[in-house]
């Protein structure tokens, strides 16, 4: 698919690699790719390392704090969280603009609201900012991530992490209510054996929230080699939709819902730094006609779900094996 491609977003990982095109499943994979000894090398620089932090809430300006006010009405409605300033006046603002919405819900990835015991596992989770979204809401939380920077700071931050990937977990089958992965399984060297472990992991009835760049989609198709989510070397595999439904299904999850709708003008905006040879990471810029081309996105998307951004996605391990 694309030839040469270098570490073009934290500039740490040094040589080229090749990006391939399953002719059986069309996934694509990185040919040669960093061994599980090397891979931490590609990450001595990544974005999780230097979490953003909210602002008090008494240093915000007068806008500012309304809008956190209304985010955090609908968050305490929808979640069960605890959030001040809150304002019930939120909850009919997010109904009514389904972009706001989406990306409260996606922040707190959909989960529904925690029952007294309510366990979750999130499998790299990076920051840590959403194990503690998700313990703000009730849940009892613990956390996967190889990234030995990552899990000092979460265990600093009070949270329940090991360092690794799933298998660090594998002592406790049927454990776990809901697994969260938030653009993890195109990082991981073995996947079909980290969604199996998943499967086991879960209590049946459990939940597995998923999202992971889509390589059939609308933004790889017009950017190419300058597609922000490539990410080489760091994204070892990139999925489509109907592998990774198969795959799911094989394993013997059901699928309870699909959807992504709404990441094409951050991608985009990404992706056209990319193409001009500017840094992605460093700057930011939302052009107007990426806007409107992210409207049409949209309504193709709506059409064919198989083109979206992402593979996001909940998958529910029967109450019992079939």
């Amino acid at each position: 698919m694309h030839m040469g491609l270098s570490d073009r977003l934290f500039r740490n990982a040094p040589g080229e690699w090749d990006l391939y095109q399953c002719q059986g499943c069309n996934c694509a994979y990185l040919d040669p790719r960093p061994t599980p000894e090397s891979i931490d090398l590609a990450y001595q620089r990544y974005y999780t390392h230097n979490p953003r932090q909210q602002a008090e809430a008494a240093s915000l300006g007068k806008f500012s704090r309304l809008r956190r006010a209304l985010a955090n009405g609908y968050k305490n409605w929808r979640f069960g969280t605890n959030y001040r300033p809150a304002s019930n006046f939120g909850i009919a603002v997010a109904l009514i603009s389904p972009k706001l919405r989406w990306t409260l819900d996606r922040g707190f990835r959909d989960l529904p609201r925690s029952e007294p015991g309510s366990r979750l596992l999130d499998v790299g989770f990076g920051s840590g900012t959403f194990l503690e979204s998700a313990r703000d809401a009730g849940w009892q939380v613990a956390g996967a991530d190889p990234d030995s920077i990552a899990v000092a700071a979460a265990l600093k931050r009070g949270l329940d992490v090991r360092q690794g990937g799933i298998e660090t977990f594998s002592d406790m089958p049927e454990h776990f209510d809901i697994i969260t992965m938030n653009q993890v399984i195109e990082h991981v060297h073995d996947p079909r054996t980290t969604l199996q472990m998943v499967y086991q992991l879960l209590k049946p009835g459990g939940l597995l929230w998923l999202s992971t760049p889509n390589i059939q989609s609308l933004g790889h198709l017009h950017y190419g080699r300058n597609w922000f989510p490539l990410d080489p070397p760091r994204h070892l595999m990139l999925f489509n939709w109907s592998a990774m439904l198969s795959m799911l299904r094989e394993f013997g999850f059901h699928i309870r819902k699909t959807g992504e709708n709404w990441s094409y003008e951050g991608y985009a905006a990404k992706s056209e730094l990319m193409r001009e040879g500017a840094d992605p990471i460093a700057e930011f810029r939302m052009r107007p006609f990426l806007r409107l081309r992210g409207s049409f996105a949209r309504m193709i998307t709506f059409f064919q779900p198989d083109r979206a951004e992402h593979i996001t996605l909940r998958a529910c391990k029967p109450l019992r094996d079939s």
